[in-house]
């Protein structure tokens, strides 16, 4: 999912939500409970770090468990869907709804005839590589049309002053004090 072209990337990615999707997506044969659905996916677009993307997802008449190990937010596009959560709690999602399921939870579907979705979904990231990403966004960023060594240097100070937790004035202050 981050495999897009570089010039895709910064062009963005348009479409149609009406379009359908067309590429078999099956449901895990062990999560089903009725039916034998035709379920189809499009991937629309993804980040370049492949942690977040969207989809347009159908399905026809089936009811199956579904266990999300990702963050899912649905907004229904056509049809409707009876989503129930391991209490218990059923929510029917028709047209214009907006449902969020998040990693690590079970819901049991049930389409009584057909509904089709767009799906923003998000793997969460590591928390080990969290700081070292917004650093490296940080600098694309700065290095965009800049002086990359007044950027680096912007920036070193910035995480500097956020680790060490001093500003210029107390850094000077405290070198002065140091006897040579």
């Amino acid at each position: 999912m981050g495999d897009l072209p570089e010039q895709q990337r910064h062009a963005g990615t348009f479409g149609s939500i009406r379009a359908l999707p067309d590429s078999p997506c099956p449901i895990e044969a062990s999560w089903m409970r009725s039916g034998s659905p035709t379920t189809r996916c499009n991937l629309h677009s993804s980040t370049v770090d492949g942690f977040a993307w969207t989809m347009v997802w159908d399905c026809t008449r089936s009811s199956f468990e579904w266990h999300y190990d990702i963050d899912e937010i649905v907004v229904v596009l056509e049809g409707s869907v009876r989503v129930t959560d391991s209490q218990g709690v059923t929510h029917t999602l028709a047209v214009g709804d907006v449902g969020y399921f998040p990693q690590g939870t079970s819901w049991f579907w049930e389409v009584d005839d057909y509904v089709r979705k767009v799906a923003f979904c998000r793997n969460e990231v590591p928390r080990g590589v969290r700081l070292p990403m917004r650093i490296v966004r940080r600098l694309v960023r700065e290095f965009h049309g800049a002086n990359p060594i007044r950027a680096i240097a912007r920036i070193a100070g910035e995480c500097w002053r956020r680790v060490v937790g001093v500003s210029r004035t107390t850094a000077t202050v405290m070198l002065m004090g140091i006897p040579l």
